[in-house]
């Protein structure tokens, strides 16, 4: 009697203990799993078992054959609530002889077997409209309206100044240090300190198509824009691109630039992905500018600006009349500049992925954030 009293206290005691450890790394493999498929186009089943396997061995439970431990992927699901979904991914694991102690004197001298399950998806509601990576710089905010509430900003900056400043945002994430004072108003989501924010371009899948697959940089032409009329320009590469006092259209397609990029007149453009180069740059959109990036479909869907990282030439749109920017804004290791005006509005979708921001002092900037499922930036969430 004394000893299965034992067993039901200490061995149920470490049943539980060990069900708890399996279940955290089975959930870590599900996460693992999906956010490789944030990564890829979903369904994936190779990404999805590389990411959870990896993940469930990060966390002690690692899958050999013939071993105590096994490892199920399912992507997509076989059963239950998200069966079939193609973005879910499923992790099982089975551990078949969890330790006994004092209930070896009732036949369960080989221990116990426990199995636990998750299910995690890939969503495409991620907020963030801002991030920035540099976690030297200081990023002053001070004076400055961001009307933004459907949009997030993630901030690794060693000081975010906000002194006498209003936000509305869904999130406001900052790394290290924070400075405000009784004149700062936060109307929405408070800041709160955050781990240093990573590159968010692997969670977009056609940044990270980008980033694998080099546009080609042969036959660069220069362009020089002198004339009153209209032009109309095609995709292809520019060793220079320069517009000082003309009507500039951009058709649709990609644009490679090996060099700088000068607008001081008009420039539009609609199904637009310009790509700087290691060594292009600057880029200076000034005057009036509107680009918009290629529609949801394609290798380069939703990219308006990819400069590669490591290029740290900035990156300007101080546009002093109109300023309208739809799609990504990729330039991880640049500062991005908004000076041209003290009232900005987006009328569209926007993502900026920064080294470090300049905005004009006091400026009024807003932003619509993505509609219902369709942000740019992909994220992992367990959902079972």
């Amino acid at each position: 009697m004394l000893m299965g009293f034992g067993g039901l206290a200490v061995d149920a005691g470490y049943w539980d203990y060990w069900q708890r450890q399996q279940q955290n790394a089975t959930d870590a493999a599900a996460l693992g799993g999906a956010q490789q498929l944030a990564r890829v186009n979903c369904p994936n089943q190779g990404a999805a078992t590389s990411g959870a396997t990896t993940d469930a061995s990060a966390n002690g439970f690692t899958a050999t054959p013939g071993g105590n431990v096994t490892l199920t992927v399912q992507n997509p699901p076989a059963h239950g609530p998200f069966a079939g979904n193609a973005c879910a991914v499923y992790a099982q694991i089975t551990t078949s002889n969890v330790s006994s102690f004092f209930t070896r004197l009732f036949g369960l001298a080989q221990g116990v077997r426990e199995s636990t399950e998750a299910v995690a998806i890939v969503k495409s509601d991620n907020p963030g409209c801002f991030y920035l990576l540099n976690q030297s710089d200081v990023l002053n905010l001070n004076g400055a309206v961001i009307l933004a509430p459907s949009c997030a900003l993630y901030a690794n900056s060693s000081v975010v100044e906000t002194l006498a400043s209003v936000f509305t945002l869904r999130d406001f994430g900052y790394a290290h240090a924070l400075q405000s004072n009784l004149l700062s108003l936060f109307l929405e989501a408070p800041p709160k300190q955050m781990l240093p924010t990573s590159d968010p371009c692997p969670e977009i899948t056609s940044c990270a198509y980008l980033a694998g697959n080099v546009p080609p940089t042969s036959g660069c032409q220069s362009f020089i824009n002198n004339s009153l009329l209209p032009v109309t320009v095609q995709p292809g590469c520019y060793s220079d691109f320069e517009n000082p006092l003309g009507i500039v259209n951009m058709s649709p397609g990609t644009y490679v630039f090996t060099g700088p990029v000068s607008n001081t007149s008009v420039l539009t453009g609609d199904g637009v992905t310009m790509y700087v180069t290691a060594n292009g740059g600057p880029v200076g959109l000034n005057g009036s500018v509107d680009l918009l990036a290629p529609p949801t479909s394609g290798n380069y869907a939703g990219v308006l600006l990819y400069q590669v990282p490591g290029n740290t030439s900035p990156v300007q749109f101080n546009a002093s009349v109109n300023l309208s920017l739809a799609g990504l804004v990729y330039a991880p290791d640049a500062t991005g500049e908004i000076l041209g005006q003290a009232n900005v509005t987006f009328g569209h979708y926007v993502v900026f992925v920064l080294a470090d921001a300049h905005l004009l002092a006091g400026i009024t900037l807003t932003l619509p954030g993505p509609s219902d499922g369709q942000s740019l930036v992909k994220r992992a969430v367990l959902a079972e």
